[in-house]
């Protein structure tokens, strides 16, 4: 009977195809892993966005939240641009360099420590002793935090995306009920900033070391990879940046609540994207693999027809915003209203897909022109907007450049020169 199902499922999958003009049977069946990934990412989420909204005062939040914004900031340090080079180099059955790369993501990562150990005498200088504990604390745990989180890029490199959700999961599960117990017990800034290191970093090397002893990788090495990591990481840090600034800006302007109340306002929008970057993880791989030219000929017509599965969800959510926020999150009504019009910067994503081409084919310069065009646009929108209009200023100021980078990407995608590849 089960086969029987599964064969009729399979037959309509196949026969859609040319309607979707993708791979549906790899999507069902790698996808449907981190669909259900997701789910359970999201659920979690939710309950500890609850959490956060009911039983810590929006100020702590918002205090908590510029904390994590700065450790994202000097998170550059760790290399992340290596996440990708290894997906890259491992779908195509190269899997010698990522002991390396996590090596070298450590090494760069202890810089990283030194910059929080810095920022923590400096607000112990200045009498911010909370803030100040709180990077002691990440001077410790940062360098292990960091480059441990690389095997889930080793595993999306296998395609073996069941084993990377169960692991993922399982990480922000327990993470997660960690925070919340504390959350009971106290509104301590320094024990959640402590619990949130201690318990991400123990998590993480307990499953770089269990992917290490399963799935064990071969000795074949790409001499580029390293050196493409690096270059990512270089554009990560104009990106970084640029991610990071809105809620530096809006703390050091208008203070920890609104930083709070934006937090919520982005939560919709982030809870989304948990599902979109599927779609990256799946055709990362995929892409990498196959030729360039084909990749020209369908790929736009594919993203053309996402916009299909995207429009309705952010329709749906404007509607019935007013309503979640009522019933699950009535401290931050707030942020409905700009919660609503932050939500159509997601009708940018199908154009990822476009510019996840020259991640997969290691176009350097069109990935170093796209990011430095779009984020130096943003950075300059971020401080103009939030200083003059605050909250309002942000979301605007993100609609624009998403909107600019669909522009971009386009034209880069359209002329991108792919005769050497």
């Amino acid at each position: 009977m089960l086969e029987k199902i599964k064969s009729k499922i399979t037959n309509i999958l196949i026969k859609t195809q040319k309607y979707t003009g993708t791979d549906n049977i790899y999507i069902a069946t790698h996808g449907s892993y981190l669909t259900l990934g997701n789910i359970i990412s999201t659920v979690t989420s939710f309950f500890l966005a609850m959490a956060f909204a009911r039983l810590l005062p929006k100020n702590i939040y918002g205090q908590y939240d510029y904390i994590l914004s700065l450790i994202t900031l000097i998170g550059i340090f760790a290399l992340p641009g290596m996440e990708t080079a290894i997906v890259q180099v491992v779908a195509r059955g190269i899997e010698g360099n990522f002991k390396e790369a996590v090596k070298k993501r450590f090494k760069y990562a202890l810089l990283g420590s030194i910059v929080c150990f810095l920022l923590g005498v400096y607000f112990f200088i200045n009498h911010n002793i909370a803030f100040s504990i709180s990077f002691f604390v990440a001077t410790i745990f940062f360098p292990l935090m960091e480059p441990s989180a690389s095997y889930l890029s080793y595993l999306g490199g296998k395609k073996l995306f069941g084993v990377q959700v169960k692991y993922s999961t399982l990480t922000q599960i327990i993470a997660s009920i960690c925070t919340i117990i504390t959350l009971f017990l106290t509104r301590n800034l320094i024990i959640l900033i402590l619990v949130y290191f201690a318990s991400n970093t123990i998590l993480r090397i307990y499953f770089l070391l269990r992917t290490l002893k399963k799935y064990p990788p071969n000795e074949n090495r790409d001499s580029k990879c390293i050196n493409f990591g690096k270059h990512l990481t270089v554009i990560e840090i104009i990106e970084t940046i640029a991610g990071q600034l809105v809620n530096i800006l809006l703390f050091n302007f208008l203070g920890a609540i609104q930083l709070a109340i934006y937090s919520f306002v982005t939560l919709p929008t982030k809870q989304a994207l948990y599902f979109l970057k599927n779609i990256r993880q799946l055709v990362l791989p995929k892409l990498a693999a196959r030729p360039t030219e084909e990749i020209r000929k369908t790929l736009l017509k594919k993203v053309g027809k996402s916009f299909l599965f995207i429009v309705p969800p952010i329709v749906i959510y404007i509607l019935i915003a007013p309503y979640i926020y009522k019933i699950f999150f009535p401290q931050y009504m707030d942020s409905v209203f700009y919660s609503r019009l932050f939500i159509l910067t997601l009708l940018a994503f199908p154009f990822t897909i476009l510019s996840t081409t020259f991640s997969a084919k290691m176009m350097k310069k069109e990935i170093y022109q796209i990011s430095i065009f779009t984020n130096i646009a943003k950075i300059i929108l971020l401080l103009i907007m939030i200083p003059f209009y605050g909250i309002m200023g942000a979301v605007i100021a993100q609609l624009l450049t998403q909107l600019f980078y669909a522009i971009i990407v386009f034209i880069f995608f359209k002329k991108a020169d792919y005769r050497n590849l």
